[in-house]
């Protein structure tokens, strides 16, 4: 059942992209970065950072946990990895302290526990951190009550005080759905520009949306596409959808751009083809420029891959290639988390650590056809 549900939900999202549908979204992952990879011990011999580690050294802890979480140098392993970030944790450690509230959350793992979660934050939170803040806040906003929105707001803008983009945005989003406060599209303006103006894809489709749809603002579909495009860039799926439903080329523009290189125009003559416009439905073809497009660095198109490999309708299914791309696709963004979460469920320990391993090739070849998994289209 959840096979078909995933598979059908990769049809509904190739064939239909409602921008009207997406003012509403709350999504907590999108571009809300977590924890970053601490790179503090990648030239230490591994047995060095374990004998820190068990002498009580919190940072080669936390740096242990984070091998173990993403299989580098060890077997991958989530329950070490949550052991050794809780030992970094109980010591202090923030960004411990937040990865343990990441991990609790996600539904990543087999321990998944909200109240854990939200523990863990607290204490990061505490600390000033803000990604752990703004995740904090999250936690008290899904509660649906005034007291949770009025709790989210409060350690948002802790959060957005710090500069944390995702914060900022997340401020915007209370305003533009009435949560906790007076529904005001002014203020949310003013919360997403921030949040976009650092970087943020998802505000900069929030603002896409309100000049598109003329919400608290003149309706104007050439600013819309120019946030879109700025949504597109920071690797925000929904903003590059909207900006392309905007900016659609004809079969013969796509065409030649595509075969020019064009992983933007490759990415529409993939759906060109999956979906029939103007031309016949050609799946083969479809998965072609899907491929190029992927292959190129368009996010969207990973996403897509990732997608395919799971539902197996068209190409041949391969969970461990639906790892791959899904992880790879979220490197900068957090619309795989998922189907990531379904995939480690899916996948054996051993399957898991050898996807990882692939993954880390794929990437580490720059998204070369030979080091990445390539799709077989089903004839």
């Amino acid at each position: 059942m959840r096979q078909l549900l995933y598979s059908l939900c990769f049809l509904v999202l190739i064939l239909s992209f409602s921008a009207k549908a997406l003012k509403g979204v709350t999504t907590r992952w999108d571009n809300d970065n977590p924890t970053p990879l601490q790179t503090e011990f990648d030239n230490v011999p591994l047995q060095e950072i374990k004998q820190a580690a068990n002498s009580g050294n919190d940072s080669a802890q936390l740096y242990l946990g984070q091998a173990y979480e993403i299989g580098d140098q060890v077997e991958l392993d989530y329950y070490k990895a949550k052991s050794w970030y809780q030992k970094s944790a109980e010591q202090g450690n923030k960004y411990a302290q937040d990865k343990l509230g990441w991990m609790h959350e996600s539904g990543n793992m087999p321990f998944q526990n909200i109240a854990t979660s939200a523990r863990w934050y607290r204490k990061a939170a505490d600390q000033g951190y803000a990604p752990a803040q703004n995740s904090l806040a999250f936690t008290y906003k899904r509660s649906g009550t005034q007291l949770g929105y009025q709790k989210a707001m409060d350690l948002y803008k802790k959060s957005a005080q710090q500069g944390f983009a995702p914060a900022q945005r997340n401020i915007g989003l209370l305003y533009a759905n009435g949560q906790g406060v007076k529904l005001d599209y002014t203020k949310a303006k003013h919360w997403y520009l921030l949040a976009a103006n650092n970087g943020d894809g998802a505000a900069a489709n929030f603002l896409g949306l309100m000049y598109q749809d003329g919400l608290g603002v003149k309706q104007n579909k050439k600013t819309a596409k120019e946030w879109f495009q700025k949504a597109a860039e920071n690797n925000n799926y929904q903003g590059m959808q909207n900006y392309l439903a905007l900016n659609k080329l004809t079969y013969q523009q796509a065409d030649t751009l595509a075969k020019s290189g064009d992983p933007n125009a490759q990415l529409q003559l993939c759906h060109m083809y999956f979906n029939g416009d103007e031309i016949d439905v050609n799946y083969k073809k479809a998965v072609h420029w899907c491929t190029q497009s992927a292959i190129g660095g368009q996010i969207n198109a990973q996403q897509d891959l990732a997608r395919m490999f799971f539902g197996g309708l068209i190409v041949k299914q391969s969970y461990e290639s639906a790892y791959v791309w899904a992880k790879i696709a979220s490197t900068n963004n957090r619309d795989m988390d998922s189907l990531l979460n379904t995939l480690t469920q899916e996948l054996s320990k051993e399957k898991t650590a050898r996807a990882e391993k692939a993954y880390r090739d794929c990437l580490n070849n720059k998204l070369s056809k030979t080091n990445c998994p390539i799709p077989t289209p089903i004839e």
